[in-house]
């Protein structure tokens, strides 16, 4: 009965083209499912539905997917139709099933009314969701012989003030015992990563407050304005080489513009050049603006060109700030660079998916930071010839296995990659790399699978090997990208690897239950290993847990 209900409302069209919703947060579980859900029909989603290259997903465009999704022509198995019930339960607001109403609701108020809401008013002209948030974790980690803890608490709220404002904001206090390499993180860069300013009396037990939130407003039919403190990734992998959500949040503008085959997206943020506070006690700032644009060139297959500048104003210039120069939404950024004779870094990219045969999906991405073409011949190795490429694949249904998904994806970058000659041009925030964690000088493999043998339990296991060069004695290799490209080495015969060769192993597998709405119980398994030619880039270690986690993503640290 449950899929007839399904298929009825899959059947009704949704007047929701100029509705204005919050957004799903980055890594949440739903951005696989809808994933794995536009193989699986045959087609590309339009950008007024999703554009998974821009991991920009609307919770009105969500539900209108899911509403509207034809389920007559794609193979589902029970757990897909679960998923999409999940998906339905999860942007409830915007949906017109009646399934997301919860069995256990309190009479005569407005908590439990529906199955993923501790509380919501949901009404024409106003929309509120609050939920609780929880992630506690205990865990063991063999190379430091000791038990390690994670202890977060928060809020989440989200809503809608007429037909165009939402907002969102996501609040937390947590408290955390670091893992081995998470430690050897912070003692390098002075930070955890995804977090910034940390408070410690022993520096290996921190407390940290997590805070993220926007507001955004739906200009009309085509565009939409958010602005707040967040994160944004963009690509088809599971890493991103032009911009990941891996460094920690940061103050951005974004106007999305949603028209015909095309999404185009504009963020303009600010960066922080972050230093202990025994260092300076006022943190410096620069500046990103970025453009990308994806068009889906045929119903199977979708192109993006990406372009970024980082740049600094804060001294040395008539006007400090932000250059009102890279504020131009539709300009192309490298002549307005050069016009400029600045310093300034900016990064090209281009990136591509290609979905077949409704198990398939192929994607990729090039970059470029620096090229000359005269540099490309022989084996010169010309240090100024900064290009990263991607290639992956994607392979849902293994051998017709239900809900078993396989992703392989190939990640090489070259030394010097992102790195400017002005150390406060780098292409980070909080010293935390604003696309690929390890930087650059590296090639890695990856290989995820995922597997959903019955409806509320999920399996993750991703393994992962790498590549890179590690520096000594102030040198500077290029898998840093913080300092000057001036420091490098040599001018010729860079190889990726270069200076002390470290290989990085790395084994993961989480097991989830889901015994309610957004409410996981965890296993975690982590194994990863170091082997270099010095001792002290060599290293091993096995790591476990178990956790209960309330609204909230499970963490990885895979790095």
């Amino acid at each position: 009965m449950r899929y007839f209900k399904l298929f009825l409302v899959s059947c009704l069209l949704n007047s929701l083209v100029w509705a204005q919703g919050a957004y799903v947060p980055l890594g949440s579980y739903s951005i696989h499912l809808l994933d794995r859900m536009e193989i699986k029909q045959g087609r590309l989603a339009t950008p007024q539905e999703f554009t998974t290259s821009t991991k920009s997903y609307k919770r009105s465009d969500i539900a209108h997917f899911v509403d509207s999704f034809n389920i007559g022509t794609a193979q589902l198995s029970k757990q897909d139709y679960f998923n999409l019930d999940y998906l339905q339960n999860d942007n409830f607001e915007y949906s017109s099933s009646e399934n997301t109403l919860s069995k256990r609701k309190i009479r005569g108020n407005n908590i439990y009314k529906h199955k993923a809401a501790f509380f919501d008013v949901v009404s024409p002209d106003f929309k509120l969701v609050v939920n609780p948030v929880a992630y506690q974790k205990i865990e063991y980690d063999r190379s430091l012989g000791e038990s390690l803890y994670l202890n977060n608490r928060g809020l989440e709220i989200r809503g809608q003030i007429g037909k165009n404002v939402s907002f969102y904001t996501l609040f937390c206090d947590e408290i955390q015992k670091l893992n081995s390499w998470n430690q050897q993180f912070y003692n390098q860069f002075d930070v955890i990563p995804g977090k910034s300013f940390l408070k410690t009396d022993d520096k290996r037990t921190f407390n940290y407050w997590l805070s993220s939130g926007y507001l955004s407003y739906q200009a009309g039919k085509y565009f939409d304005i958010q602005v707040g403190h967040g994160r944004n990734f963009f690509g088809n992998g599971y890493r991103s080489l032009t911009m990941s959500d891996f460094a920690n949040d940061l103050l951005f503008l974004r106007l999305n513009t949603r028209v015909w085959k095309i999404h185009y997206s504009n963020i303009w943020g600010q960066l922080i050049d972050y230093q202990p506070p025994s260092q300076s006690r006022y943190p410096k700032r620069h500046y990103f603006a970025t453009t990308h644009a994806s068009i889906n060139i045929t119903k199977r297959f979708n192109l993006g060109l990406f372009q970024t500048i980082s740049f600094q104003r804060d001294s040395g210039y008539a006007n400090a700030g932000f250059d009102m120069q890279y504020a131009n939404p539709i300009i192309f950024y490298k002549p307005i660079e050069n016009s400029l004779n600045s310093p300034d870094k900016a990064i090209l990219g281009l990136d591509w998916k290609y979905n077949f045969m409704r198990h398939f999906s192929l994607y990729g991405q090039v970059v470029i930071s620096e090229l000359v073409f005269s540099e490309l011949t022989g084996i010169r190795g010309w240090w100024g010839n900064k290009t990263a490429v991607q290639f992956g694949g994607k392979y849902i249904d293994v051998f017709n296995i239900k809900n078993l998904d396989l992703q392989l994806e190939y990640n090489r970058v070259r030394p010097y990659m992102y790195t400017s000659y002005n150390q406060q041009n780098a292409y980070v925030n909080y010293n935390q790399n604003m696309a690929h964690p390890i930087g650059a000088n590296f090639k890695e493999s990856i290989a995820i699978i995922r597997y959903q043998p019955v409806n509320k339990i999920f399996i993750t296991t991703k393994l992962i090997a790498t590549t890179y060069g590690n520096d000594t004695n102030g040198s500077n290799w290029g898998t840093d990208i913080r300092p000057s490209y001036y420091s490098r080495v040599r001018e010729y015969g860079n190889v990726i690897g270069q200076g002390v060769t470290t290989n990085l192993y790395i084994g993961e597998m989480l097991i989830s239950y889901m015994f309610r709405h957004n409410m996981f119980i965890d296993v975690q398994l982590t194994y990863r290993k170091t082997t270099s030619s010095l001792p002290q880039f060599t290293s091993e270690t096995m790591n476990g847990g178990i956790a209960f986690r309330w609204n909230i993503n499970a963490r990885g640290c895979e790095f």
